[in-house]
């Protein structure tokens, strides 16, 4: 028997971009369809996107949803109308989000293997976006080890190694693979592994996601953090760039190694509100600053208040460095777009509450909850010097 005739295109054919297909049930905006050309996402890969297209029309695909009665298409309610059961449509992939992802997949693949192979660390659970790659692993790695991880993944992949689909029954799996897999065990009436390479020293896993043909595809993995049992890495063109963007801000960092505390922080600051840095970039040096938030905090009826002006930070930078905050702090942050942003680490000091102060007095749109929340404030001339004397006037 064929395996392959009875597996999704995902699987047989992960390269496909394109297919036609057969609308077999409409619910809303909700589409079911006769192939399986979009990864239904799962194992810490996201879904597929794309677009149905019919009568010169073409209506976004945003999500997929697996359910036991098959693969159901999440649909932009923009256009919908147009499509009908029972009648043939052209599937289109999002290509350039389906090949970060086969990469991403694969790199994962690599790097749990030369965990296993070199140190015996088990990988318990693993996340992927557009080339990158978060892993936890089973126990923390010393600088030494995640080197020699990092120099045997790369060297597999200059090396080209093959990356080998494998679809068999449950008879055929448990007979021939399931002893010898790395990983969980399938309960699957039919089952997919990955292989990479051949001959000796080859890795074998249970897996449904996507992949690519062969490790050189990738180009390269690249250390990003690893911290305990949490490790951090980007692929490909985004991994170089990274090192190379990161090796800049290090050789300017290493300039002014001598200032520490305030002046280190005033210079940070300095460099985000000069635009000279990339996005990811404004993260780390945000993160170095929310690190040395006391000694920029001024206190206020017996409150830690800070004020940041940082018009390149946005809500996704703030609410990522904000995870490393001190306790006891409220953080007032004047950033892009005119936004006002609210991060309280205070119990006493509702994030929340003292925005909706500012909301009344101005009349501008925003929310928010306890711990962050934000206002538009486009057309206050002194946004932080408004909120120093509404928490020296109130209660707070």
């Amino acid at each position: 028997m064929n395996m392959k005739n009875f597996s999704p295109i995902y699987w047989s054919a992960p390269y496909q971009r394109e297919v036609v297909a057969k609308i077999i049930r409409i619910n809303k905006n909700e589409v079911k369809v006769d192939k399986m050309l979009f990864y239904p996402g799962g194992g810490g890969q996201l879904s597929d996107l794309g677009i149905i297209a019919y009568r010169q029309q073409e209506v976004k695909v945003v999500g997929i949803e697996k359910r036991e009665d098959g693969n159901w298409l999440q649909i932009d309610p923009v256009g919908n109308s147009v499509l009908e059961e029972g009648v043939e449509v052209l599937l289109k992939l999002d290509w350039d989000r389906r090949y970060s992802f086969m990469k991403s997949h694969s790199s994962q693949h690599l790097i749990s293997h030369v965990l296993k192979r070199l140190f015996d660390i088990e990988t318990l659970k693993a996340n992927f976006d557009d080339e990158k790659i978060d892993i936890e692993i089973s126990r923390s790695l010393s600088e030494t080890e995640i080197l020699e991880v990092l120099q045997e993944s790369n060297k597999s992949i200059s090396e080209g190694a093959e990356v080998i689909s494998i679809i068999v029954d449950e008879d055929e799996y448990k007979r021939k693979y399931r002893d010898i897999a790395r990983g969980k065990i399938s309960n699957e009436n039919i089952v997919r592994l990955i292989q990479l390479g051949e001959g000796e020293g080859y890795d074998l896993t249970c897996c449904g996601g996507v992949h690519v043909n062969n490790l050189s595809e990738i180009k390269g993995i690249f250390l990003d953090t690893f911290k305990d049992i949490s490790l951090k890495f980007f692929i490909d063109k985004h991994g170089i760039d990274r090192v190379n963007k990161q090796r800049i801000l290090m050789i300017n960092l290493e300039k002014v190694t001598a200032k520490s505390g305030g002046k280190l922080v005033e210079m940070l600051i300095n460099k985000l509100n000069e635009g000279k840095i990339t996005q990811e970039g404004n993260l780390r040096l945000l993160k170095m600053i929310f690190s040395e938030i006391a000694s920029r905090s001024q206190e206020i009826n017996g409150k830690k208040i800070v004020f940041l002006n940082l018009p390149e930070i946005d809500r996704q930078a703030l609410q990522s460095a904000a995870r490393e905050l001190e306790k006891g702090f409220l953080i007032v942050v004047l950033g892009r777009n005119a936004i006002l942003y609210f991060i309280s680490t205070n119990e006493e000091l509702s994030a929340k509450e003292i925005n909706d102060i500012i909301i009344e007095k101005t009349g501008s749109k925003g929310g928010g909850n306890k711990g962050f929340a934000q206002v538009n404030v486009k057309n206050i001339e002194d946004p932080l010097e408004l909120v120093k004397e509404v928490l020296t006037l109130s209660n707070y």
